[in-house]
């Protein structure tokens, strides 16, 4: 074998110091930007801000989560909380594993793009996108979870193209950390994984006959497995309730692909679907073109995953999908077009190997593409964000020793019931049913009440009522602003409605 002359050696070290200063600094970049975005505000950030936190705090408090989810989030966060607190290391976890990633986006990048400057356009894509940024205010363990999907995604590409002991462990550790850490990112591992795995396998003739039956009956069995893990487990697996919102996938179509569009809301996530979308079709000319015959040859297994991938951003981009809802399955697979994009752009900078002299001019111009990415990005990526205001959380905090113990907390609205259970140690429920009557207690705040609305007006009687139990408003500004209200005090209020707001608020509409 001939030895890498000097001056090739030289050039190779020189480049891998550059590219392993370039991600640290990129990584430090985000981390920061994020960090700064999440502690504008002295609260959690998020519909489920304060979800993190009381997670954190029953797991170091008692080593199990307050409420069953997938876990490997958390575990990563909680030497940060034990080293802080518990909401100080849900914003640290947040923005460090977000940043984070940035390396499996590069690795894959590199393999799909067949060279290092493909690696850095992919992590710069990936970690500066709008997506990434939501995904760390708003969904932070799903984007974490995207962290650990791609860094398992590289580990199964390493795996298929050298098929060692370590390295096949290292690939199905891998898929295991993805599937403890959240839904959608084991989704997307298996999705790209299986179909690359298959054909890498079957390009080599180690798979067919009787082996081939003996894999496609393993991955039934798996499948049928994840199915029982869902039933009995709907918060950590794939459930039927996961599976039903299939049903609802379908709209009117929305031409500029915005992440969610409703009335009150548009958040457009930088356009990642549109631009994944034009991406996957460069990327796609790229794979069946009349330039692939001059591009570094993928292999099996990472052209079916180049397949995959520039098929998952053409799906995300399909102008039908129903993006009207923030818990539609619509919703969150736009808010991910980033990891896709991302991904294409490194398979069309393949390209740049057959068009440039050599491969350090096409490494220097990816690397130009990506710092350029990189500077050009918005950095106050706030789009959607939701803050706790200062008075709503000192009306929560107002709340503490008021509910009897034993008592539960009905909290219409996701937002400030994870915030009642932080700030008063009470357990909550967004709806009734299952709870007995006289354990209820009912927590609203004025925007499910409405001002000068029935429901408004029949609070304050009820302050004058004898033999109830008197309605307690906590907020600053509004003796409505948040109420408690004991479930015998509730019936009366409700009897004495007109009958459309009685209707109305029987149902018990949840946000």
């Amino acid at each position: 074998m001939d030895r890498p002359k000097p001056v090739e050696l030289e050039r190779s070290v020189i480049v891998v110091v550059a590219v392993a200063a370039a991600l640290a600094a990129l990584v430090a970049v985000s981390f920061w930007t994020r960090w700064s975005i999440l502690t504008e505000s002295p609260f959690p950030v998020g519909i489920d801000g304060y979800f993190y936190p009381i997670q954190l705090r029953s797991l170091l408090a008692h080593g199990t989560l307050a409420y069953p989810a997938s876990p490997l989030a958390f575990w990563l966060m909680a030497p940060l909380a034990a080293l802080t607190d518990p909401m100080t290391g849900a914003k640290l976890g947040a923005a460090l594993f977000g940043a984070l990633i940035a390396l499996p986006a590069y690795g894959i990048g590199v393999r799909l793009g067949k060279c290092r400057g493909a690696g850095l356009v992919a992590a710069a894509l990936a970690t500066t996108s709008a997506g990434s940024a939501f995904l760390t205010i708003e969904f932070v363990k799903n984007g974490i979870g995207l962290t650990v999907g791609l860094t398992a995604l590289w580990l199964v590409l390493r795996a298929l193209e050298q098929r060692t002991r370590m390295r096949i462990g290292a690939a199905l550790a891998g898929v295991i950390a993805a599937y403890l850490a959240h839904k959608m990112a084991a989704g997307i591992v298996l999705v790209i994984a299986v179909p690359a795995a298959l054909a890498e396998a079957t390009s080599t003739g180690k798979l067919r006959g009787r082996r081939l039956v003996y894999v496609l009956v393993a991955i039934g069995v798996a499948a049928i497995t994840t199915f029982v893990l869902g039933l009995a487990f709907p918060e950590r697996f794939v459930s039927p309730d996961d599976l039903a919102l299939i049903g609802h996938l379908w709209a009117e179509p929305q031409w500029e692909l915005p992440a969610l569009a409703t009335p009150n809301v548009v958040l457009a996530m930088g356009h990642e679907a549109l631009l994944g979308a034009l991406l996957a079709i460069a990327a796609l000319a790229s794979l069946v073109g009349p330039l692939r015959g001059k591009l570094v040859k993928l292999a099996s297994g990472e052209r079916m995953a180049a397949w995959v991938i520039v098929g998952l951003a053409l799906v995300i981009a399909i102008p039908w999908l129903a993006v009207s809802n923030p818990q539609g399955l619509g919703f969150r697979v736009r808010i991910i077009a980033f990891v896709p994009m991302a991904l294409c752009a490194a398979i069309v900078a393949r390209a740049a190997i057959a068009v440039l002299p050599s491969r350090w001019h096409h490494e220097a111009l990816l690397a130009g593409v990506a710092l350029v990415i990189v500077l050009a990005m918005p950095r106050d990526r706030t789009q959607g964000r939701i803050l706790a205001h200062p008075a709503m959380v000192a009306a929560v905090e107002g709340l503490a020793g008021r509910i009897p113990d034993g008592g539960i907390a009905i909290v219409p609205e996701r937002h400030i019931a994870f915030m009642v259970t932080w700030y008063t140690g009470v357990p909550f429920r967004q709806r009734p049913e299952g709870v007995p009557r006289d354990r209820r207690w009912r927590v609203m705040p004025l925007a499910f009440i409405g001002v000068g609305s029935p429901l408004d007006d029949t609070l304050m009687a009820a302050r004058r009522e004898p033999g109830l139990v008197p309605p307690i408003g906590t907020h600053p500004g509004h003796p409505n602003g948040l109420v408690l209200v004991a479930e015998p005090t509730w019936e009366w209020i409700v009897a004495h409605l007109p009958p459309p707001a009685q209707t109305y608020f029987k149902r018990w509409p949840t946000i």
